[in-house]
């Protein structure tokens, strides 16, 4: 999540981070920025993206959704540039572990949704129940004004189902207008809701839209949810195997070899990163244009907020973002997962973040990490460092080990 962040130079030409908030960064696992959150956090940060103005898209991830995006450039590009992103699948969390960044937990779409009921009763605000099967989107408000008093479901739609090209997007986009909810909940399945949503971000002008696929189906109890202790072991996919075994058996087989093929992979590219113990530190040089931002040894979770920090300066001064890893001795995945939070701030403002000195290791771990498409690397003159106009007077300097008293830890962030 982006965080509340000034940067400001002091008289030995060094930035002075204040921090206004404490950012929590994501971790990069196997392509994509998942959040470190539990449910309560989640819907809390939620909460905190409704009063920050704009309109932000929430998008939980499942094994099937991952691969959705790899084979999907489109939609890659997409989920990278979320708000937030969560866990929904068990095997995700699974991955994050063995990559040395655990996740906190499981965040499912179907549990956020009563969450963001009782939220709304708390608060007022107005959610709107679009997608679904003809009057399941009336059966789930009843549910839910049943079970949350207070509760403002401002609207349900239910379109005829058609391809992104032949929806009629002009009646959707109108009811949402005539009830102005702050609440969507869009359930046309994946690829199509994130793809939908992102189409229209600009006039939805609604604060928060999330994706939630079969959620309202499984609210009004037309399919069945596991016990808590099947989801708690990871074996939910299980019992909704039993249930739509002609359906999900080819789409959980197909699931279960895209991660055989890719995990291995992703783990050897985890295992080359050999332990660095030494100083890590960031150093910067800038141009009208270009902000280059050099790593010296670890790319992890020490370097967040002065990672943050160069990404807020950036911005003010609009600044493309170059990131040098040519110095970089180790690579984590919560690394990497603030370079992807950079990256999608960067693009927000309409600038971009590259990276520029990278090893053959380095463009393996992008490969086997699945982040290569979401990086494009500059023009050699640029990934030597040589700027494209005259420097600056002096270069920033930025070294973790003066600074970490103004750069606290994050929390539940690992690596």
């Amino acid at each position: 999540m982006q965080a509340l962040l000034t940067a400001r130079r002091g008289v030995s030409g060094e930035w002075k981070l204040e921090m206004k908030s404490n950012p929590q960064h994501p971790i990069a696992v196997m392509g994509l920025p998942l959040n470190s959150l539990t449910a309560v956090e989640a819907v809390e940060a939620m909460d905190r993206l409704i009063l920050s103005g704009g309109t932000h898209q929430i998008c939980p991830v499942n094994l099937d959704v991952w691969l959705n995006s790899l084979a999907d450039s489109h939609l890659h590009r997409i989920m990278a540039g979320c708000s937030l992103v969560v866990p929904d699948g068990m095997p995700l969390v699974w991955a994050s572990k063995l990559l040395g960044c655990p996740l906190a937990e499981r965040v499912t779409g179907v549990d956020l949704v009563p969450r963001l009921a009782a939220l709304s009763a708390e608060k007022g605000y107005g959610i709107f129940l679009l997608g679904g099967r003809p009057g399941v989107g009336e059966r789930a408000q009843a549910l839910l004004e049943r079970n949350y008093p207070g509760v403002r479901i401002v609207g349900t739609y239910a379109p005829e189902e058609a391809n992104l090209i032949r929806m009629d997007h002009t009646e959707i986009l109108n009811r949402i207008h005539t009830a102005r909810p702050d609440i969507l909940l869009v359930a046309f399945g994946n690829p199509k809701q994130e793809k939908w949503i992102w189409m229209h971000r600009k006039r939805l002008g609604v604060p928060l839209a999330m994706g939630v696929g079969g959620s309202f189906d499984i609210l009004v109890g037309d399919m069945r949810r596991a016990p808590r202790w099947i989801q708690q072991c990871g074996l939910e996919w299980a019992m909704r195997f039993v249930q739509e075994p002609s359906r999900l058996g080819p789409r959980y087989l197909r699931d279960f070899i895209g991660l055989a093929r890719r995990l291995p992979m992703a783990l050897v590219a985890a295992w080359m990163q050999k332990r660095y113990p030494g100083l890590t530190r960031i150093t910067t040089s800038s141009t009208p244009q270009v902000l280059h931002v050099y790593v010296h040894g670890r790319l992890g979770a020490d370097i967040a907020d002065a990672l943050q920090q160069a990404t807020t300066a950036s911005i003010i001064n609009g600044q493309v973002m170059v990131v040098h890893l040519q110095a970089v001795q180790q690579s984590t995945a919560a690394g990497f997962g603030m370079l992807l939070s950079a990256r999608r701030q960067l693009l927000e403002a309409g600038l971009s973040l590259s990276l520029a000195g990278l090893s053959f290791k380095m463009r393996f771990l992008l490969h086997a990490w699945s982040m290569q498409p979401l990086f494009d690397e500059w023009q050699p003159a640029i990934s030597r460092g040589r700027p494209l106009t005259q420097e600056s007077q002096t270069a920033v300097r930025i070294d973790l080990r003066r600074e970490q008293e103004a750069l606290p830890v994050q929390t539940r962030l690992r690596g």
